[in-house]
């Protein structure tokens, strides 16, 4: 029998391009949201009993970190039903089933302060508190606790600050965002005082197609080989695609972040990926490489 794989958020901006991209989509069973609805565990039971799949890859999440941060503390929001909610009814259903779970998340799992600074490696103790978490990390968070204390068979792929070359109709990546701005004559200051990780979309494939095929379990990060600062990246991407150079200011995140009644991000953050390409057998990108492709790939 033919592997199915269920792949729910198939419609999203790093969902879409992973269907795109992935060889064997015969394979891809890609419902909408009026086709299943995560947060409820009857539909989720009866997907399951109409399909017979061996592994889900779930990219479905409120992603929207400020939009969420106006729910903070509330576990009967939206984002809380989507984000915690919607996977506890996955994870009943594949530990039933035994499916295999592999669970999309982020590094804003992390503070990413002083306190507790990164990058992170893979197998770095998740924070027991939110205390400098914004409510989406923090939902993050807590489904790879649940995750992890399941017994279900499952992966968690974090990524970071995606982008690719191909358009996307629901909202700009972190490439286009800048680019938009540029073209605008709206470019701001930015932030030289942070450090995260970044991700090429397209490089995301071969690892995922990895994890799922060969049902590897454990916590993983598909992210650019090194980190970087904004004010480095889009500098960088700015000359690449632009040929524009030394047009950025400077932004500083922790002034930004001492204004009363913003979200709390990782600052000093980043994913390392040394257990991943070990584990794996690939070789990850660095994230100038990332931005050379995305300049080749348009």
């Amino acid at each position: 029998m033919a592997e199915r794989i269920g792949v729910f958020g198939a419609s999203g901006l790093v969902g879409s391009r992973f269907v795109e991209l992935y060889p064997n989509k015969e394979e891809l069973l890609t419902p909408d949201l009026t086709e299943f609805d995560i947060t409820s565990i009857k539909n989720v039971a009866s997907f399951f009993d109409k399909n017979e799949v061996s592994t889900v890859v779930n990219f479905a999440a409120f992603t929207n970190v400020d939009g969420a941060e106006k729910e903070r503390g509330d576990e009967n929001g939206v984002v809380w039903r989507l984000n915690v909610d919607g996977v506890k009814n996955l994870i009943e259903i594949c530990k039933e089933k035994d499916i295999f779970l592999v669970q999309i998340s982020t590094d804003f799992v992390f503070r990413g302060d002083e306190s507790d600074p990164g990058p992170y490696s893979e197998d770095k103790k998740l924070p027991d508190d939110n205390f400098g978490i914004s409510w989406y990390g923090w939902t993050k968070n807590r489904v790879e606790k649940l995750l992890n204390e399941s017994g279900v068979r499952h992966a968690v792929v974090r990524i970071a600050y995606p982008f690719y070359a191909a358009s996307f109709d629901g909202k700009l990546d972190f490439a286009k965002g800048f680019l938009k701005l540029f073209d605008e004559g709206k470019l701001y200051p930015v932030f030289a005082d942070q450090i995260h990780s970044v991700l090429n979309v397209d490089d995301l494939i071969e690892p995922l197609t990895k994890i799922m095929t060969d049902k590897i379990s454990g916590t993983f990060h598909v992210v650019a080989s090194d980190t970087t600062t904004p004010f480095e990246f889009v500098s960088y991407l700015l000359e690449k695609t632009k040929g524009a150079k030394d047009v950025l200011q400077k932004g500083s995140m922790k002034e930004f972040l001492k204004v009363e009644g913003r979200t709390p991000r990782p600052r000093l953050g980043g994913l390392k990926t040394e257990i991943t390409e070990k584990k794996l057998g690939v070789t990850l990108k660095t994230w100038r490489e990332m931005v050379d492709e995305l300049v080749t790939s348009s």
